[in-house]
């Protein structure tokens, strides 16, 4: 694995736990870090375990973008589930 290769895949991981807090309306702990590991699990979720890819014409280093941010939002909603709502991370919400 390059360099390169690795900030691409901390990128897609960033884009897609990002993209899948603001589809669930709630945040993981630690900002951004929590996002990467949400963006990554979800991809590998989605592509390595259950084997659902969507749209393979649109993968950046090697991941499905749109199956990463799909994952990255079962991710968030789980975690915050199992976690207790507000428990943890920011909520997106406004009040």
């Amino acid at each position: 694995m390059t360099f390169t290769h690795l900030l691409v895949l901390l990128l897609v991981g960033a884009l897609a736990g990002l993209i899948g807090e603001r589809l669930v309306s709630r945040g993981m702990p630690g900002g951004l870090i929590g996002a990467i590991v949400a963006g990554l699990v979800g991809a590998w979720l989605m592509v390595d375990v259950l084997h659902i890819v969507l749209a393979p014409e649109l993968s950046l280093g090697g991941i499905p973008v749109l199956s990463a941010i799909l994952g990255a939002a079962i991710v968030v909603l789980l975690f915050s589930l199992v976690a207790g709502g507000k428990a943890f991370g920011r909520s997106w919400r406004r009040y």
